[in-house]
């Protein structure tokens, strides 16, 4: 639901491409988000995938629907169990330092709501989710309804087309194979570390959930991975194997340290050993963009963006 920072008084905005300089009152707002969340179960009662094919062309139409939006994004896609938000929010800074535009999609929020949905770092407008809801809304009853994240995801492409950005970061919901953010061919893929989450969904052993997260795998798309357990980083590489594609480990990437600005320390939250390993993966996925000309190559930008990035409620005193 709206927290009160989501409920502060509304400002003309123009949001190009859904709406032309509109008022949202506090009410449009709070319905909107609330119209996401209409359908959530929140029973704990989920049980593994049913019908997956079918919701996943369910998505596809719904996309058919909004007219594919997100379909010129480049994609930096991300998957795994613990540290997704950090590598998610660390490959957007990067990004962002190296000069190009950049939309991030990561869950659940902490503050508030629109923090899930951010365009070149600042929280998506009030304005543009009301917009983009009544877009999603009609599309989503028009192809027989769609979950909370799906309508979630929807909205973050529709925002990120309107506000004209050409990078997206998508931090993928649960697992991975099925997941709504996984309906493009991405740049470059990531996968934090696996560990036991959503077993009445993805399965109740680190393999299993390893095989969802790996689903993100695709082939000619490089693939980034922190240290796993066995069971996982033999999965990983099997799939990796089996898409086609290379998968470059944590032994291989760059350390956090050496990527720092001249007599610069990292930051508190990116000093436990796990936080390291997910901004080296987040340097290695970015780096690999780079190496690739498919951005700017900036080594000192990426380090700024360590030094800069702040993710709340990581390692905070």
């Amino acid at each position: 639901l709206p927290s009160k920072e989501d409920a502060c008084s509304h400002t003309p905005i123009k949001v190009r491409g859904i709406h032309t300089y509109m008022c949202v009152p506090e009410e449009a707002y709070a319905a909107a988000v609330r119209s996401i969340f209409s359908n959530a179960d929140y029973s704990g009662a989920a049980t593994r995938y049913k019908n997956p094919q079918e919701c996943w062309t369910r998505f596809e139409a719904l996309l058919d629907r909004l007219g594919r939006p997100g379909a010129a994004l480049h994609v930096v896609h991300i998957a795994g169990t613990n540290g997704k938000g950090t590598t998610s929010a660390l490959c957007e800074a990067m990004l962002r330092e190296s000069g190009v535009r950049v939309g991030l999609f990561t869950s659940p929020h902490l503050h508030c709501f629109r923090e899930r949905i951010r365009i070149d770092g600042a929280l998506v407008s009030r304005e543009a989710v009301v917009a983009g809801m009544a877009r999603v809304s009609a599309a989503a009853e028009a192809v027989g309804g769609a979950s909370p994240f799906e309508k979630l995801t929807a909205l973050a492409l529709l925002c990120f087309d309107a506000a004209g950005v050409s990078w997206a970061v998508l931090e993928t919901g649960l697992g991975g194979r099925w997941d709504a953010t996984n309906h493009f061919s991405p740049r470059v893929c990531g996968v934090t570390r696996v560990g036991l989450d959503h077993v009445n969904v993805l399965g109740s052993t680190v393999r299993e959930i390893a095989g969802e997260k790996a689903g993100i795998l695709k082939r000619g798309v490089p693939a980034f991975s922190v240290a796993q357990a066995a069971d996982a980083a033999e999965v990983l590489r099997a799939a990796a194997a089996a898409a086609g594609t290379s998968l470059t480990t944590e032994e291989s990437m760059p350390p956090l340290e050496a990527s720092l600005p001249a007599g610069a320390a990292p930051p508190a939250w990116l000093s436990p050993p796990h936080q390291a390993a997910n901004a080296s993966l987040a340097l290695a996925m970015v780096g690999s963009l780079a190496q690739r000309g498919l951005l700017p190559d900036k080594p000192a930008a990426r380090g700024r963006a360590l030094v800069s990035t702040r993710w709340p409620a990581r390692y905070e005193s």
